[in-house]
């Protein structure tokens, strides 16, 4: 199969341009060339395909070859100009797909502003949103399922790359009218004999012996919604960060747990050495701007 030949986009508008308004002299106008310079170009063309574009004796009329190139130069044109728009909406975050995953805390506290704001923003992109526990929005991370995730690190895998946002406090989560509820605080220790449920979240808590209990409870719920629902009920308690706990649960009751204080940090997950799309990177700028203004205490 023979090379195609080299010609470039600029060629190929400049036949067009000639062929559309019959004339050298307003086709050079249109261009912004001189006319010598735009004689060149259709000369150029014309030898790199190894056939006349225009008649010899009349340069204003197209040959019987120019004729059939016509509705493909124009196709060709047309395509790339397609083609060069969507990579320019892409570059410039104007269209594209967002592909994004957090835990709950996150996806209840923070998402529903920020996407409105992404929205209005960036009313192109098409935006693809999960919730997990961390464990999840890892795995998602390191499947290509999504781009860009939220969460604690627990696998600590070292294909990601994880930017901490913010660090929060665990305590214990109960229903009202637990003995418990009306506490300041409580210790490890005073908890270690209730019926307390584990979650993923609780990986976190390996590394302090005085909460090591959590890692192995007889009742294991991975699904934030199902622990809820469980917990309001009085099925058992647990311990989760204080922004783990939803805004819309009035039933539940958070005590800080002392002795020691220990904090989870919440923060963004990606692959490692990957860069992101301009969709995802104007997410996570968003993330940290929310971020920075949750430590100063701005809403």
């Amino acid at each position: 199969m023979p090379a195609a030949p080299d010609i470039s986009i600029t060629h190929y508008r400049h036949f067009l341009l000639v062929a559309e308004l019959r004339s050298f002299r307003a086709a050079a106008a249109r261009a912004f060339r001189s006319q010598p310079a735009l004689s060149l170009s259709i000369r150029e063309m014309e030898q790199r395909l190894g056939q006349p574009l225009f008649e010899r004796g009349n340069r204003n009329t197209l040959t019987r070859f120019g004729q059939d190139c016509l509705p493909l130069a124009r196709e060709l044109v047309e395509h790339h100009d397609r083609v060069a728009g969507a990579l320019s909406g892409l570059a410039n975050n104007g269209a594209g797909t967002l592909t994004m995953a957090s835990v709950a805390t996150v996806a209840t506290h923070w998402l529903p502003e920020l996407v409105a704001t992404y929205r209005e923003r960036y009313p192109a992109v098409a935006l693809r949103l999960f919730d997990d526990n961390s464990e999840g929005v890892e795995r998602m991370v390191l499947a290509g399922e999504v781009e860009l995730g939220v969460c604690s690190p627990v696998l600590r895998d070292r294909r990601l790359s994880f930017e901490p946002l913010l660090r929060d406090a665990f305590g214990l989560v109960c229903h009202r009218g637990h003995p418990l509820a009306a506490r300041k605080s409580v210790t490890w220790r005073e908890i270690a004999d209730l019926p307390l449920v584990g979650t993923v979240a609780h990986r976190q808590l390996a590394d302090y012996p005085q909460a090591a209990f959590m890692l192995d409870r007889q009742v294991f719920v991975s699904n934030m919604m199902s622990l809820l629902a469980m917990l309001e009920r009085g099925v058992g308690v647990t311990v989760l960060a204080r922004l783990g706990v939803p805004p819309d649960s009035p039933g539940l009751a958070f005590v800080p747990l002392s002795r020691p204080r220990i904090e989870r940090e919440l923060g963004i997950t990606k692959l490692a050495g990957r860069s992101l799309s301009p969709a995802a990177a104007r997410m996570e700028e968003m993330l940290r701007a929310k971020a920075s203004a949750s430590a100063r205490g701005v809403v």
